[in-house]
C-alpha cells in the first residue's frame, strides 16, 4: 500500500545488498565519533562485540565535523561552509554516494545522460555512482542532477536498509503532511530514533537533516541495529571444553524476555546447567556449562517468556563437538636453571580450542630423567620436584622432565640444570586480607598477607623452611602486633599451609586490646637475604573502642521553665572517626565528663531511679547514651536565662558545648482550628441514624508557636454559638461529647487546669481544656428542607478564670472561629456526586476463605488440650469484609465545595447493587480497629473471584430531593496475592519506658497509656501504640488487633529479643519475656485454646486462649486471657543464681514482621518504679 517504488529516489536496479553495503559503507567507514580516535583501515563494518564505546553526544556542527574529517562530508565553498540549510540535490547526494564507496570518479560513465550539462562538476560522481548501481537516471538519458531528495525520502531509504518495522499504532501517530507510500517508512525511522517528527515530509531534506540522520544510523549499527521482536538462532558455536556461543538474528531489548536452553542431544534431550553472559549489544549470549562437553550433539533451544514482547521465528540449532583433547603442552618456567631444593616447574595444555585447559598435572604421564621424586598438582599444571632428596642432582648436573598428554597423543620435554643452593631473591607482598569481611586490624585478629616469593632462578620459593631461614619479617607495630606470639612466630611470620594449596602462609596476629596512645598503621615488611630487597604492605588498624571525639546534639526548638526533663543526644567516635555504639558509649561513661553552666537551679546529668543526681551520661532506660537535662519544672521565670552543657572526653581531651536560652514558663496563647469542618451542610433526615454531622478541632499553641497541652491555670477559653444569618434559629447546633450550645445555650466557658499534673485524666470533666482540646465538636443540623443559615463558634482564650471571663474583666488572648452554611433541602438537586474510584482494585477473598473460615469445630476436653484451627469458625464471613473496598459518596457545589451528607443518606442494603453478583458481593465493611461499622457509614463491595464489576447507589441526600442514583464503572476484583505496602506503629524505632506492674499484667502492645482515677496515677502501658498494616490494594487498612486476626494471612509473626536482665547472675532457663497473640483460635507460642471453663452466654469456646504463663496454682487456669486479635506481653521474672530472689527485666525489644519483610520494632524499657 504504501511502497509505491516511482516515488524512490534510489531505482528498482539498486538491489538491497547493494543498498547494505552503501550504507554501511556511508556510516561505518572509520570512527565518525572524534578526530583522534583510531580509524580501520577499510570501510567494513566494525563488529559490535569490538565496537568503539559510546562518547558524549555532539551537536550538528561536531558530527558534521566528524564526517567531514573522514572525507564524507565537505563544505560548500573554499572556506568549509557547511551551509546546513541548504537542499540536498541527486548530483550531491551520488558525490556523498560515491565519496562513502571509496570509489574513483569516472567520467567515461556518464557519458549516457544528456543533462549534465550545468553539472560537469559531479559528472565524474554520477558516472560512478551509475556504473556500480547506486543510482540511475530517471529516463533514458536523463539523470536530473538538480532534482531534490525529500524528507520521506530519506526515510524510506533507511527503513529498507535496515528492515525496521512499526506498529499500526506507531503509524497512526505520524502527523504534519506525508505521502500515504511513505507514512510507514516515516513511523519506522522514528520508532528506530534515525528521525524526529517533522511539520511536513514532503518538504527537501537539508544538509542539516542528513548529516543528524547518518550520525543516528552509525549509533545504530555500533549498538548491533535495532531490537528485533522476532528471534531466530543466527549462529551456534562451541568456543571451548564448556563454552558455547549463542548469536540471535539482531539485537534484543531486553534479556530477560528470552529463555536460553542446551540440550545434550537433540531438541528432546535432557537439559544441561550453566552460567550465561550476554554481551553488551544484547545480540550474543556465551554459555559456560558447569561441567565439560563430552562427544556428541548440544542443541540451543530459545523459549519467548509469556507476554514480553518477543516471538519466537528459528528457535534452535545444534552443534557436534568432540571430547577435549590437548593439542600442545608448553613449559612456562622463567629459567633453564634450577635452585637445590623444593622446585615447583609449571606447563600449560592448549586444548583444541586454543585454551588452556583446566587439567590438572596428575591427570599427565610425567617422567624424569634420572627418575627423582616428585608430586605432580591435582589443582593445576605444576609438578615439584625435590632436587636435594636423595642427593641424586649435583651442581651443573644436567636433568629431563617429559609430560605427555593423557591420550598419548603430544608431549613436550625439557632439559635443565642444577644451580645453586635455593634462597629467597625477591618477594611480592599483596593487599592484607582481614578477618570476616573487615577493612580494618582490630585487637584479636589474625590476618592473612598473600604473598609471592622467588627464588635467585625466579621459580616460586615453596619450602617453609627456606622462607624462615633466608627472609626476615618485621614491623614497626608498637602495641598492635602481638610480638610474644608463637604462631605466627613473633606475631608476624610464615606458618604452615593452612588453606590446603600447598603453600605456607603468612599471618599476622593482633594483642588482645588496642591502646589510643599507640594505635596507627603498621607497615608489614619481608626482606629477601638473598637480594637484599624489602616488600612493604600498609595493615591498616581499627581504632579502639573508646571515645576519642564527641559532639552534642540540637536542644529543643523551645526550652522553657516548667518544662518536662530532656535529652542531649551525644555523638561519640573514636581515633579513627568511626561512631561508637551505645553500648559502648555505656561501657566509657567514665571516662566522658558531663555538665552544665550559666543556669544553676538547671540539673545537668544522669539521676537514679530515686531522682538523685549522679551526673554524667545516662548509663540505662530508654535515654542511656544521652545528657539528662531536669529540674526545669522546679524553675520560676527568675531562673531563666542561658544554659550551656558541656561534654568533654578524659583520654583525648576533645570538648563540645551546646548553649540554648532558657525562656519564660509556657502558657496558651493561641487557640487555633486543628481540623476544618465542611463549609457547607444539608439538612438531617432523621435525628436517630440520619443526622447531618460536621466536624471540626481545636488546638492550642504556646507564646513559641509550638502546641500546647501543659499548665492551663490562669487562663479560660469561652466558647459561644451563634446564627449569623438564616431564618430559622434553632435548625443547627454544635455538640462535644456532653457539651451542646444552640441558641438557648449559646455559651460555655472552660476552666484552666494544670494537665501536666500525674493521674491527670483529660476526658473526665466538661469544664477542663483537655476534655476539648483535639476532640471532635459537630455542628448537627435538624430536619426540615427549607431550614437554611449561617453558623458558628467562637472560641475565645482569656487570660484570667471562669469568673473574670463571665464578669467581662478578662483579657482576650486569641479568638478561633468555626463556621458553616446550612443550605435548603432543594440545593441537593444542585449539586455533583461521585463515587471513591478504587485505584487499585478490590481483593477476590474466596482465594482465602478457607482459612478465613477456620475449623468447622473446636472441642476441647482439658487444660492441656490443643487445637490446630484457622481463625474462628462462625467469624470466617466477617473477616472476608476486611477486604472490601468501602463505597465512599462525596457531594460538591459548583463551585467545589464540599458538601456535608446525612449519615444514612445510602438508606439500605439493597440501594447498593453490583452488576456481577459472581465477582463481588454487597457487605457492611468492619472498621479498621475491627469495630462494626454503622449501615450509613460501611457499605462496601466484596470480591469473590476475579472479573470486573460495576455498581449503582441509590441514596437520599434530602427529603425534597428524595432518592438519586450514582454510578461506578469496571471496578476490577483481583486475585493477586497479598502483600504488605506499610506497615507501621506511633512508635516504631524508638525508645519507650513501660511500668514493670502493666508488663506483668499482661498489656497489649498496642496499648495507650490509661489513668487510675482512683489512685491520680499514670499507669504507663504504652510501647508500639497504634500499628497499621495496609495492603497493596489501598482500601484494607487494618489497625492493632485486627492484624493479629489476619496472622495466617499477612504472615504476622511477633518475637522479643534484646533481653537484658537486672542482674547477669541468674538461673540458666528462668525468666519469661514473649510476646503472645490470639490471631487463629490458638496461641501463637504454646498452640493451647483455653479449657473447658464456665462461659457466658454468647460467648465461644475459642473467643480466648490461655498465655504461656500460668497461676502459682498449677490447678487453675492460666491468669492471662488472649482474647480475639490480642497481642500481649507475657512475663515471668528470672530466678537470682545467689539467693533464688526474682529478678526482673531491664530492657528488651519487641518486634513484629510480616510475611514480605515489612517490620516494626520498639526498645522498651521496665520502670520498677512505676
Amino acid at each position: 500500500m504504501r511502497r509505491n517504488e516511482s516515488h524512490m529516489i534510489l531505482k528498482k536496479k539498486l538491489s538491497l545488498p547493494v543498498i547494505i553495503a552503501l550504507i554501511f559503507t556511508m556510516l561505518a567507514s572509520g570512527n565518525v565519533y572524534a578526530a583522534d580516535s583510531a580509524a580501520p583501515s577499510t570501510g567494513t563494518p566494525t563488529d559490535a562485540s569490538t565496537a568503539n564505546p559510546a562518547v558524549p553526544a555532539l551537536d550538528t556542527q561536531g558530527k558534521f565535523n566528524a564526517l567531514k574529517e573522514k572525507k564524507i562530508f565537505e563544505g560548500t565553498d573554499d572556506s568549509g561552509k557547511e551551509d546546513f540549510s541548504q537542499e540536498v540535490t541527486r548530483a550531491q547526494l551520488a558525490k556523498v554516494l560515491v565519496r562513502l564507496n571509496g570509489l574513483d570518479e569516472d567520467k567515461a560513465a556518464s557519458a549516457v545522460y544528456r543533462d549534465l550539462g550545468d553539472a560537469a562538476w559531479a559528472a565524474g560522481f554520477i558516472g560512478a555512482a551509475t556504473k556500480a548501481g547506486l543510482m540511475e537516471g530517471v529516463a533514458e538519458g536523463t539523470f536530473a542532477p538538480a532534482g531534490i531528495v525529500t524528507t520521506e525520502q530519506l526515510a524510506s531509504v533507511l527503513a529498507r536498509v535496515f528492515k525496521l518495522q512499526a506498529a499500526e499504532s506507531e503509524v497512526a501517530k505520524v502527523t504534519g503532511t506525508v505521502s500515504e507510500w511513505a507514512k510507514g517508512y516515516v513511523a519506522e525511522a522514528m520508532s528506530a530514533g534515525l528521525m524526529t517528527s517533522a511539520l511536513d515530509y514532503t518538504l527537501p531534506a537539508k544538509r542539516e537533516l542528513l548529516v543528524n540522520t547518518a550520525y543516528a544510523a552509525y549509533q545504530l549499527i555500533q549498538a548491533g541495529g535495532p531490537p528485533v521482536t522476532k528471534v531466530s538462532v543466527a549462529d551456534f558455536k562451541a568456543t571451548g571444553a564448556k563454552t558455547l556461543v549463542v548469536k540471535l538474528n539482531g539485537v534484543i531489548a531486553d534479556t530477560s524476555k528470552l529463555t536460553v536452553s542446551i540440550l545434550r542431544g537433540s531438541i528432546t534431550g535432557a537439559a544441561v546447567t550453566g552460567a550465561q553472559k550476554w554481551n553488551t549489544n544484547k545480540n550474543e549470549v556465551t554459555i559456560t556449562l558447569d561441567t565439560k562437553m563430552t562427544e556428541g550433539i548440544y542443541t540451543v533451544k530459545l523459549d519467548a517468556v509469556k507476554d514480553g514482547g518477543l516471538s519466537i521465528d528459528k528457535g534452535s540449532a545444534e552443534v557436534s563437538v568432540g571430547n577435549e583433547k590437548i593439542t600442545q603442552i608448553d613449559f612456562t618456567t622463567p629459567s633453564d636453571t634450577i635452585a637445590q631444593g623444593m622446585v615447583k616447574f609449571t606447563f600449560k595444555a592448549l586444548n583444541q580450542y586454543k585454551e588452556i585447559s583446566d587439567l590438572s598435572a596428575a591427570i599427565f604421564s610425567i617422567y624424569t630423567s634420572p627418575g627423582l621424586d616428585f608430586v605432580p598438582a591435582g589443582d593445576s599444571q605444576s609438578v615439584v620436584v625435590d632436587t636435594v632428596y636423595g642427593s641424586q642432582l649435583r651442581k651443573d648436573q644436567p636433568f629431563e622432565i617429559r609430560i605427555v598428554a593423557p591420550d598419548y597423543t603430544v608431549q613436550a620435554n625439557k632439559t635443565f640444570t642444577v644451580g645453586d643452593l635455593q634462597t629467597v631473591g625477591k618477594v611480592e607482598l599483596s593487599d592484607v586480607v582481614y578477618v570476616n569481611g573487615k577493612t580494618k586490624f582490630e585487637p584479636g585478629d589474625t590476618v592473612t598477607v598473600p604473598y609471592k616469593a622467588f627464588d635467585q632462578y625466579g621459580y616460586a620459593v615453596i619450602d617453609l623452611d627456606v622462607l624462615k631461614k633466608n627472609a626476615n619479617t618485621f614491623t614497626n607495630a608498637a602495641g598492635v602486633i602481638d610480638t610474644a606470639a608463637a604462631y605466627p612466630p613473633q606475631g608476624f611470620g610464615f606458618i604452615p599451609d593452612e588453606n590446603g594449596d600447598g603453600l605456607p602462609e603468612l599471618k599476622a596476629k593482633a594483642v588482645g586490646n588496642f591502646n589510643i596512645y599507640s594505635v596507627q598503621d603498621v607497615q608489614l615488611s619481608v626482606t629477601a637475604f638473598g637480594s637484599s630487597q624489602t616488600a612493604t604492605k600498609v595493615l591498616k588498624v581499627a581504632a579502639p573502642k573508646t571515645p576519642f571525639d564527641i559532639s552534642i546534639g540540637n536542644f529543643p526548638n523551645t526550652v522553657a521553665v516548667g518544662d518536662d526533663d530532656f535529652y542531649l543526644p551525644v555523638v561519640v567516635k573514636d581515633q579513627g572517626g568511626n561512631l561508637l555504639s551505645t553500648d559502648d558509649v555505656i561501657e566509657n561513661a567514665d571516662k566522658i565528663n558531663v555538665y552544665g553552666y550559666g543556669n544553676g537551679s538547671i540539673s545537668v546529668g544522669a539521676k537514679d531511679a530515686a531522682g538523685n543526681f549522679l551526673g554524667g551520661i545516662e548509663k540505662s532506660g530508654a535515654y542511656k547514651g544521652t545528657i539528662r537535662i531536669s529540674n526545669l519544672k522546679t524553675l520560676t521565670d527568675q531562673n531563666k536565662g542561658q544554659l550551656t552543657v558541656k561534654a568533654s572526653v578524659v583520654t583525648s581531651g576533645k570538648t563540645a558545648t551546646a548553649t540554648t536560652n532558657v525562656v519564660s514558663k509556657r502558657y496558651p496563647r493561641t487557640v487555633y482550628l486543628s481540623a476544618q469542618m465542611k463549609p457547607k451542610m444539608l439538612p438531617s433526615l432523621d435525628m436517630v441514624n440520619g443526622r447531618s454531622e460536621n466536624a471540626f478541632r481545636l488546638k492550642f499553641k504556646d507564646q513559641y508557636g509550638e502546641d500546647f497541652d501543659r499548665d492551663y491555670r490562669g487562663y479560660a477559653m469561652k466558647l459561644t454559638f451563634a446564627k449569623t444569618s438564616g431564618t430559622v434559629t434553632d435548625a443547627v447546633y454544635v455538640l462535644r461529647g456532653a457539651t451542646r450550645l444552640d441558641r438557648a445555650s449559646s455559651t460555655f466557658i472552660v476552666n484552666g487546669v494544670d494537665a501536666t499534673v500525674e493521674g491527670y485524666d483529660s476526658g473526665s470533666s466538661v469544664s477542663d481544656f483537655g476534655y476539648y482540646r483535639d476532640r471532635d465538636f459537630f455542628f448537627t443540623a435538624i430536619p426540615g428542607d427549607d431550614n437554611e443559615g449561617t453558623y458558628q463558634v467562637t472560641a475565645q482564650l482569656y487570660k484570667g478564670d471562669r469568673t473574670t471571663v463571665a464578669a467581662g474583666t478578662a483579657s482576650l488572648m486569641s479568638s478561633a472561629i468555626a463556621t458553616t452554611q446550612l443550605i435548603k433541602g432543594r440545593e441537593a438537586n444542585n449539586l455533583t456526586y461521585t463515587l471513591t474510584p478504587f485505584a487499585n482494585g478490590i481483593y477476590a477473598v474466596d482465594k482465602i476463605k478457607d482459612t478465613l473460615k477456620g475449623a468447622e469445630t473446636n472441642t476441647i476436653s482439658t487444660v492441656s488440650s490443643s487445637v490446630t484451627s484457622s481463625v474462628y469458625s462462625t467469624e470466617g464471613y466477617s473477616l472476608e469484609n476486611y477486604f472490601s473496598g468501602k463505597v465512599v459518596l462525596t457531594a460538591k457545589d459548583a463551585s467545589g465545595n464540599v458538601v456535608q451528607l446525612p449519615n444514612n443518606a445510602i438508606q439500605s442494603l439493597a440501594s447498593v447493587t453490583s452488576a456481577n453478583t459472581r465477582a463481588s458481593a454487597i457487605v457492611i465493611k468492619p472498621k479498621a480497629d475491627g469495630q462494626t461499622a454503622n449501615f450509613q457509614d460501611g457499605y462496601g463491595i466484596r470480591g469473590k473471584e476475579a472479573g470486573t464489576t460495576s455498581i449503582s447507589v441509590i441514596f437520599k441526600p434530602s427529603h425534597y430531593a428524595g432518592s438519586k442514583v450514582a454510578f461506578l464503572d469496571k471496578i476490577d476484583i483481583k486475585d493477586d496475592p497479598l502483600t504488605v505496602s506499610s506497615f507501621t506503629a506511633t512508635y516504631n524505632g524508638k525508645a519507650k519506658v513501660m511500668a514493670l506492674s502493666q508488663l506483668k499484667a499482661g498489656v497489649t502492645i498496642f496499648s495507650g497509656n490509661s489513668v487510675d482515677t482512683a489512685a491520680k496515677k499514670l499507669l504507663l502501658k504504652q510501647t508500639f501504640s497504634n500499628i497499621t498494616l495496609m495492603d497493596q490494594y489501598g482500601n484494607n487498612a487494618f489497625k492493632n488487633s485486627s492484624i493479629f486476626r489476619f496472622a495466617p494471612v499477612f504472615g504476622i509473626q511477633a518475637f522479643v529479643s534484646n533481653v537484658k536482665w537486672s542482674s547477669d547472675n541468674i538461673v540458666p532457663g528462668s525468666g519469661y519475656i514473649a510476646i503472645e497473640f490470639n490471631g487463629t483460635g490458638v496461641n501463637s507460642l504454646n498452640g493451647k485454646t483455653n479449657a473447658v471453663t464456665p462461659v457466658p452466654a454468647g460467648v465461644e469456646p475459642t473467643d480466648w486462649v490461655f498465655a504461656s504463663v500460668p497461676n502459682a496454682d498449677p490447678a487453675k487456669d492460666p491468669a492471662i486471657q488472649l482474647k480475639r486479635g490480642d497481642a500481649k506481653y507475657i512475663y515471668t521474672p528470672a530466678i537470682s543464681a545467689v539467693d533464688g530472689s526474682p529478678v526482673e527485666i531491664a530492657s528488651f525489644t519487641a518486634t513484629v514482621i510480616t510475611a514480605n519483610g515489612k517490620t516494626i520494632s520498639v526498645d522498651v524499657y521496665p520502670d520498677p518504679s512505676k
